[in-house]
Formats: C-alpha cells, structure tokens, sequence
C-alpha cells in the first residue's frame, strides 16, 4: 500500500498526539435554552491552541444559533439549544 508525504505526515501526527496528551480545560454550563461551553488549551500542544500552529486568536464568528467568542488565550462557544 502506497502512502503519500502528506498522508504519511497525518499519520506521524496522529502518533505524536498519542505521546504528548493534550492539555485542555473544557467545561459546559446549561442555563435554559443556552448552553455555554469554554476551551482553554496550552500553548504547548503539538497545534497550538487552535490548531494549525496557532497561539493567539482574537474576534468572534456567528451563525445560525451559535456565537464563538475568541479570546486571545481560550474561546468561549454560546449556542442556543432546543429542548425537546
């Protein structure tokens, strides 16, 4: 079975996550119909904080019914959930 460069670069990577354990900090809170979810990651990932090599991250994104709050260190994730 052949193996591209870039296959075998997802394949060496997958294995470095198995060795280095990621460092996070993931909590959710339901209040009502809204649930808030926080994600904090060190710096010291083999991705960094959010993945892709990168560090710092500042802004937000939107859509539907989800807001991502960026905040340089961790993001902060509020969606509104339909209860059934």
């Amino acid at each position: 079975m052949k193996i591209t460069k870039e296959e075998s670069g997802i394949i060496s990577m997958v294995r470095l996550n198995r060795l280095w354990k990621i460092q996070e900090i993931n909590r959710s809170w339901h209040i009502g119909k809204t649930k808030i979810t926080f994600r904090w990651r060190s710096k010291d990932n083999l991705w960094g904080r959010f993945g892709g090599g990168w560090n710092w991250k500042l802004g937000f994104q939107a859509g539907g019914k989800t807001l991502i709050l960026d905040i340089l260190i961790a993001s902060l994730r509020i969606e509104y959930v339909e209860v059934k």
